[in-house]
């Protein structure tokens, strides 16, 4: 039980550390290039858990001023869950997310 107490902690720790927004700033030409072979899951269990997964993806204050080519090639599954009271699942796949 203690085990799960830290680690409920630990994991509250990390969710406020990741709230605040990166800049990312691309000037020149940028690939992100992303090939699932087999799975990617990611899951968050638990009151108000959170589950947040980006493949090939920039997230955060993002400006693109340059070529920027980000792709995702599925040959499997990729799945994104969050289960539990209030909980969300976000999920980026090529994608820029954010301001």
């Amino acid at each position: 039980m203690k085990a799960l107490m830290l680690g409920l902690a630990a994991g509250a720790l990390l969710a406020g550390a990741s709230a605040a927004m990166a800049e990312v700033v691309i000037k020149g030409k940028n690939t992100q290039d992303v090939q699932v072979k087999g799975a990617v899951a990611n899951v968050a269990v638990g009151v108000g858990a959170k589950a947040k997964q980006s493949l090939a993806s920039n997230v955060g204050h993002v400006k693109i001023g340059g070529d920027n080519k980000q792709t995702v090639d599925v040959k499997g599954a990729v799945a994104n869950v969050a289960s539990g009271a209030m909980t969300t699942a976000e999920q980026s796949l090529a994608s820029n997310v954010g301001k």
